[in-house]
């Protein structure tokens, strides 16, 4: 009786471990209508693998079993790191909701090359057909440390670095996480996957909302580079350490400094990714330049930062 319970308990085991997913893409998400065309360019791969998606819009269609979103209004870097904390494979990727996969089978080809290595420092990065150069942490300057696009780290090394710095709003948090990799020994490979973040696509504007470029580049980028240079050097020396996320109302309160998504509104947050609000700002960019960035300076901190300025 003891032996057959124990052949039914391997069983058991050696089932879950098959279904135990591998890889956890993870990503900071607010355009559910893009996630079917991104699942779909995933396709048929050996490794078990799920999503792990975190953002304030809720998708509409029903998402396949190993597709899992998670709802919070809280900033991007925020998102990314809740998806991390909920994910359950022993690898993490994280990603974009406007991406697409071009080379087949990429999670096979990525698992495979990051085994090959034997190396728990390391971080397998994706691709895109650009010259040479665009991935550098100087994009154009080979000298400079390659950065990870969509990058495949395990787990534990991620815990290990700390995860993702909270004065980070929404970019660049990725650049400070390889870098703290590099300081740690370990290194960026790539693995011939290649991606596609073009804009158009046949439902039209992929990328639609998404100003996280032109609105935090001035703070984040800004953010990565005091910690990482030195008299305008680049180093591997952190000049301070890591600020993680902390547990408490990490789902619902974005811990500052604040940026998109930290409304708790669902449809004050539907407005700031639809595509009217892309377009009104791009608009104002356009009519007023320069002029009304230094208007805006002029109005109070406070609602400053009620309009994320």
């Amino acid at each position: 009786m003891v032996d057959k319970a124990y052949r039914i308990f391997g069983i058991i085991n050696w089932a879950l471990a098959l279904t135990t997913p591998k890889i956890s893409l993870i990503a900071s998400a607010s355009r559910p209508e893009n996630w079917a065309g991104l699942y779909e360019s995933i396709g048929e791969n050996d490794v078990e693998f799920e999503l792990v998606f975190v953002g304030p819009n809720s998708p509409k269609q029903k998402l396949p079993d190993n597709f899992h979103y998670i709802k919070s209004n809280v900033k991007p870097a925020q998102c990314f790191e809740i998806a991390a904390k909920h994910a359950a494979g022993e690898l993490i990727m994280w990603f974009v909701d406007d991406a697409r996969f071009i080379t087949e089978h990429p999670l096979d080809k990525l698992y495979r090359a990051y085994l090959s290595h034997s190396d728990e420092k390391i971080i397998m990065t994706c691709e895109y057909h650009l010259p040479d150069g665009y991935n550098r942490y100087y994009p154009g300057k080979m000298d400079s440390p390659m950065m990870a696009l969509c990058g495949l780290l395990s787990k534990s090394l991620w815990r290990d670095i700390g995860g993702i710095d909270r004065r980070f709003i929404a970019l660049c948090w990725d650049m400070d996480l390889v870098m703290r990799v590099l300081a740690k020994g370990g290194k960026v490979e790539t693995a011939g996957v290649f991606m596609d973040e073009r804009i158009e696509s046949s439902r039209g504007l992929r990328s639609r909302g998404s100003t996280l470029l032109k609105d935090h580049m001035a703070t984040d980028r800004v953010l990565v580079d005091e910690l990482w240079v030195r008299d305008g050097k680049l180093g591997l020396v952190r000049s301070s350490p890591v600020l993680p996320f902390m547990d408490l109302d990490i789902m619902t309160r974005s811990q500052a400094p604040t940026g998109r998504w930290r409304y708790q509104s669902n449809l004050i947050n539907r407005f700031l990714t639809s595509k009217i609000f892309y377009s009104i700002k791009y608009l104002r960019r356009e009519i007023s330049g320069r002029t009304s960035r230094f208007q805006v300076r002029k109005i109070s901190t406070y609602v400053r930062r009620l309009f994320g300025r």
